[in-house]
């Protein structure tokens, strides 16, 4: 379903505005300002049928953005699947760092168009849809493992034998990945709803990984 995006549209009673990441600064993307408040506005959020949470960018998107920016070799020349984009960080981070082809997927049409004006935002075009294609090489994943479903669909690629690529920002009563972290970082949400969260680790799987 094709949705009209425009970042001077208001969301939650203010505007966007291209703000750069405190984790990626070499990365900008059209989020809500510091003006937004939340308290007032929580209602909107969860009487809305899906929340603008492309608005923000998530500490753990950034942190998953920041490590594959560090380490282009993961991405250079792959196609690259970015699963629960939002606004689209790890896919716009894996094409500048190389990627052949990202796809942001997100069951949100919102989120989608916000990934495309992200992506114009920072030079590289982006593909998006609502559902996993057949063919690719590496998985994105930030935030996935508060919905148990998620793990399996991390097993189902290692299997197949992609590189998975999961951030994790250790919420409270969330499930773990009982694995070596490959990094750690502090991390904040923009705009900060997501306080008091300020950590995000990143796992890198491969086949033979049991999770």
């Amino acid at each position: 379903m094709y949705v009209s995006f425009d970042p001077h549209d208001p969301v939650l009673g203010s505007r966007l505005r291209a703000r750069p990441l405190p984790l990626c600064p070499e990365l900008s993307m059209w989020l809500l300002g510091d003006d937004v408040d939340l308290n007032k506005r929580v209602s909107e959020l969860l009487n809305t049928e899906r929340a603008p949470y492309w608005a923000f960018c998530w500490g753990s998107g950034q942190a998953l953005a920041r490590y594959v920016l560090d380490h282009p070799q993961l991405v250079r020349g792959k196609a690259v699947v970015d699963f629960g984009a939002g606004c689209g960080v790890a896919a716009i981070a894996a094409l500048r760092a190389g990627a052949r082809s990202a796809l942001a997927v997100d069951i949100d049409p919102h989120a989608l168009q916000a990934c495309h004006a992200n992506a114009a935002l920072n030079g590289v075009t982006v593909s998006t849809g609502s559902t996993l294609p057949e063919a690719y090489e590496v998985l994105l994943a930030s935030d996935v493992l508060y919905e148990l479903g998620n793990r399996e669909l991390l097993r189902e690629n290692i299997a197949r034998g992609r590189t998975v690529l999961v951030s994790d920002p250790l919420r409270q009563g969330n499930a773990r990945l009982e694995l070596r972290e490959e990094a750690r970082y502090d991390v904040k949400t923009v705009p900060d709803v997501d306080y008091p969260v300020a950590l995000a680790v990143v796992y890198h799987l491969e086949r033979g990984q049991v999770l």
